[in-house]
């Protein structure tokens, strides 16, 4: 049997696989328990169930349940049998998409892996047919670990020496990494799978089987590389295009997979015409979506078809200026979307897709109709529980754009809110970090956006309440707070449980890849088609549609369930803004949000809020000035000499006068009439900006000149006029407020590192600890070979106040890799966040964390919003008090700075952390006096917390 199924492999003559299951039964006659034959004739089912008629794979699957049902788990062919069930499971899983077929295949592979032995001479067999088991899994539920498995099971059979599965070795292996790098976006993998893809097809004869199935995988490897880069090169795209011709050409008119390839392929062609601005392109793409659509096999998918097909007409009818084209995409739309039921997930595309194409319809012929009826398709759309959430927030994005164009305020506010509440389903927390970053970073602004225009439509307590809901989206996540499911787990395990399952298997696996295409006319059309297309020729194009509405509607079931518990009524419910006022207590929190819309400072305080419109604050200009001030930091950072650090000077001071003149002086003015003080007193603010104001000082804002004292007198700076602070959340700040401070004095360590191999010497470092030392009773010195990464994590869980002397380093554009430099590696972000989480809930947190290191109050330029650095680390896991860095700090100047404000923290024998802000605003204050025309040396270090 086996000579017969390698030649039909190289040949495609779906006869010998009768010949050879004619062969199995007649084995099967004279010995019903030969357990190798039944393996055997359950392959050759299978490869006839692909080939020709389905009915094949459920007695594949029964012949496969024989021979497992001969052995036992002693028997040597156990490992074997198990996997072979595992893979033809698998198979009709990939072709009817019932989700207790893959559990099933999953279970099988895990005991076939399990049970056989490093020499066992049938390992590779076995392997090879569990791969595929683990990537569908991986594919379905969204588990990095499953696709880690593929991987690293297809490169061990990649590497043996058995000639028979090279070939399969190769194509599940590019697969696998092309599908891992769609997750991490490790640019080795997708390098990787290309290199297999080619030398796989150089070595498979010209009509093997699995030709068209690997040049598939090429495609789909090729422009998922181009996506990832600049999209200045696009050979990949021409590469792609080319091998996709090749691919359509080989298989049948009548191949069950040649629909969604002709599909896969308009796509293609559709990026190609966009990318060369070439109607031809468009043309031959429309064509191929018609084919598709008009396609014997296209069965269910012919509704899928339509949208793509309605894409592309809509794509050509905007290159060409044809009115007629988008009639024709409407026309085209509407009958896609007939074909789907009201749960089908491929609805909210449709919906989608015909208001974009309603939309331009009414830009042309001005008829009102077109546009409700297109507001009416993308609310449709965005409420979509079953929806792919990508295509969900395109819609809402789309409708609330096109709301602030045209001015309607509450329709915005309405739009951007839905979108809004959409951010915690994009980056749900069992995704990959690097993907819920990327995604995330493809919605940056959008809460700015909604807050600028709850404030146009006279509502800034909704502003408040969505720029906490659309902020801090991975902090909440990662450190377990309200849209996280620990505290119903401890009152209802089982039903936090199943919420976690659900919507995992939502949203975890059936996500498509954020695409990232040029920002030119039409683009964001092809990036719509492509995510659509990129899950390629090896997955079907819809899941079970029943299924996802049935999950769907689980989810909202389970959802209500939990809300129904005591002390669950607002679970999964952003705050309130009544249940945040509170934090202003004593003061007034002031979110500066500034859009391409409108730009405001929302000063929130226990009586109320005021929007302050800041009309001079332009977000394009805030944009520039952030780059601009990263920019120098990078030089002076990057072992600038005298002209780096002049030009940060001239940046610095450039930045004091226009942040004063955009915002201090308009905010200082409603302090001033706002809160009870007198003239002379100072207000007490925490200041939360958003977007490109989170990497600028906005509290060193002022006209200082050469002359603080005089500045001071005028009052014409943030610091003669407030007491600052800063908070990532009103819900941080309202967090560390209610934390209890731990009882007792305070159990203190510190970490000094002076010196380390490939950094800059830092000589202050002793002085410094010998400062705090002398404030500080009892406290503990990490140093030297004792500041270890394990070190420093332990003593953070057992002390409650902590001082770092040592580098920092921020990642521009990676935030999550921020880190403080220890003698045996790097303390991150996210080592700090997942360590201390836990304690931080449990113990009640910790009092004071001072960070004396460059960069450690820095975010990231991309993800603004999310805060993502070291200072707000320390806050969300629990430290009340938190003082950092935003830049670089002179080293003499920090061990002064931290010695006075130790020294403003002790009262007598006793250490109150709740001084913090005052004692650093002093300390800041007698450099500032001795230097007041050098901002880079005393704005640099600042306070989060109450």
């Amino acid at each position: 049997m086996d000579p017969l199924i390698v030649a039909y492999n190289d040949s495609g003559d779906v006869s010998l696989l009768v010949r050879a299951e004619d062969v199995a039964r007649g084995l099967l006659a004279s010995d019903p328990s030969r357990v190798d034959v039944l393996a055997a004739l359950s392959t050759v089912l299978m490869l006839r169930g692909r080939a020709s008629d389905p009915k094949h794979l459920d007695a594949a699957v029964v012949a496969a349940e024989q021979a497992t049902a001969l052995t036992s788990p002693g028997d040597p062919w156990w490992p074997y049998v198990n996997a072979q069930l595992a893979l033809v499971v698998g198979f009709r899983f990939e072709q009817r998409r019932e989700v207790a077929d893959l559990s099933t295949a999953k279970r099988h592979a895990d005991v076939a892996v399990a049970a056989v032995g490093a020499d066992d001479p049938i390992r590779i067999d076995v392997l090879v047919r569990c791969v595929n088991v683990y990537r569908l899994s991986f594919e379905r539920f969204g588990q990095l670990a499953d696709i880690d498995a593929a991987v690293r099971l297809s490169r061990e059979v990649h590497r043996s020496t058995d000639p028979d599965h090279l070939l399969t070795a190769r194509q599940l292996l590019a697969l696998c990494l092309v599908m891992r790098f769609t997750r991490t976006g490790g640019p080795r993998d997708i390098d990787e799978a290309i290199e297999h893809c080619r030398s796989g097809l150089a070595a498979m004869p010209a009509r093997h089987v699995d030709r068209a199935a690997l040049n598939g995988v090429l495609v789909i490897a090729l422009v998922q590389r181009w996506v990832s880069t600049d999209h200045a090169d696009e050979t990949d795209l021409h590469e792609a295009v080319r091998v996709s011709r090749q691919v359509v050409a080989d298989l049948p008119a009548i191949g069950t997979v040649r629909a969604q390839l002709l599909a896969t392929h308009g796509v293609l062609l559709v990026l190609h015409g966009l990318s060369n601005n070439s109607s031809v392109h468009l043309d031959e793409a429309i064509r191929s979506a018609r084919e598709a659509v008009d396609a014997p096999t296209a069965g269910t998918q012919r509704a899928g078809h339509l949208v793509s097909l309605a894409h592309s007409l809509l794509v050509r009818a905007r290159m060409s200026s044809d009115p007629a084209g988008v009639s024709d995409a409407v026309d085209t739309g509407m009958a896609a979307l007939a074909g789907f039921s009201p749960g089908h997930p491929d609805r909210a595309r449709a919906l989608n897709v015909l208001g974009t194409a309603l939309r331009i319809r009414y830009l042309i012929d001005h008829d009102p109709a077109d546009l409700d009826a297109a507001v009416g398709m993308w609310r449709s759309s965005s409420a979509s529980r079953a929806g792919a959430i990508e295509i969900r927030m395109t819609a809402a994005r789309t409708w609330a754009q096109t709301a602030a164009e045209a001015g309607d305020a509450a329709l915005a506010l309405e739009a951007y809110g839905t979108a809004v509440g959409l951010l915690p389903l994009l980056a749900w927390r069992g995704l990959d970090r690097t993907v819920q970053e990327k995604r995330l970073t493809s919605v940056a602004g959008l809460a700015g956006d909604a807050a600028a225009w709850a404030i146009a439509a006279g509502q800034p307590q909704r502003a408040v309440e969505l720029l906490e809901q659309g902020r801090q989206v991975l902090w909440s996540q990662a450190l377990q707070t309200r849209s996280d499911l620990s505290a119903l787990a401890a009152v209802a395990p089982t039903l936090a449980d199943e919420l976690d399952r659900t919507r995992r298997e939502l949203d975890g696996a059936g996500a498509s890849p954020i695409v990232a295409l040029p920002s030119r006319p039409g683009w964001e059309l092809g990036r719509d088609l492509l995510t659509s297309a990129l899950g390629g020729p090896h997955r079907a194009e819809t899941e079970d549609a029943g299924h996802r509405r049935r999950l769907a509607e689980r989810w909202e079931r389970l959802a209500a369930e939990a809300r129904r518990q005591p002390g669950f009524e607002n679970f999964l419910h952003p705050p309130s803004f009544a249940a945040l006022q509170p934090a202003t207590r004593g003061g007034a929190a002031v979110l500066v949000n500034t859009s391409r819309w409108r730009s405001d400072a929302i000063v929130v305080t226990a009586d109320g809020v005021r929007a302050v419109p800041l009309p001079w604050l332009s977000h394009d200009t805030a944009q520039r000035r952030a780059a601009a001030f990263l920019e120098v930091q990078r030089a002076v950072e990057g072992g600038g000499g005298p002209a780096e650090r002049a030009a940060l000077h001239q940046t610095l001071v450039s930045l004091q006068r226009w942040l004063w003149d955009t915002v201090g002086e308009s905010v200082c003015a409603a302090l001033d009439d706002l809160l009870d003080v007198g003239p002379e007193r100072r207000h007490r603010v925490w200041w939360c900006p958003t977007g490109p104001l989170t990497m600028l000082p906005l509290h060193a804002a002022g006209r200082f000149g050469a002359s603080a004292p005089l500045a001071a007198r005028r009052r014409i700076s943030i610091a003669a006029r407030c007491v600052s602070s800063y908070t990532p959340s009103l819900s941080a700040l309202l967090r560390a407020r209610t934390t209890p401070a731990p009882a007792g004095p305070p159990r203190a360590f510190a970490v000094g590192l002076g010196t380390l191999p490939g950094q800059p010497s830092l000589p202050a470092v002793s002085d410094e600890l010998r400062a705090v030392s002398s404030h500080v009773p009892g406290l503990r010195v990490l140093s030297g070979r004792s500041a270890t990464v394990e070190g420093v994590l332990s003593a953070l869980e057992r002390h409650s106040w902590a001082h770092f002397a040592c580098h920092g380093d921020q990642d521009f554009k990676r935030p999550s890799a921020a880190a403080l430099r220890l003698v045996d590696g790097r303390l991150s972000v996210l080592d700090l966040a997942g360590r201390l989480a836990a304690r931080s809930q449990s113990a009640g947190g910790a009092d004071l964390a001072y960070l004396s290191a460059c960069r450690t109050a820095a975010g990231g330029r991309d993800l603004p919003d999310e805060a993502i650095h070291l200072t707000a680390a320390l806050q969300m896991a629990g430290f009340r008090h938190v003082i950092g860095s935003q830049w670089a700090v002179s080293d003499r100047v920090a061990a002064q700075v931290a010695g006075d404000v130790y020294a403003g923290l002790s009262a007598g024998d006793h250490l109150d952390a709740d001084g913090a802000a005052v004692a650093l605003d002093a300390a800041i204050d007698r450099v500032r006096r001795a230097h007041p025309d050098r901002p880079e040396l005393w704005a640099a270090l600042v306070h989060t917390g109450p």
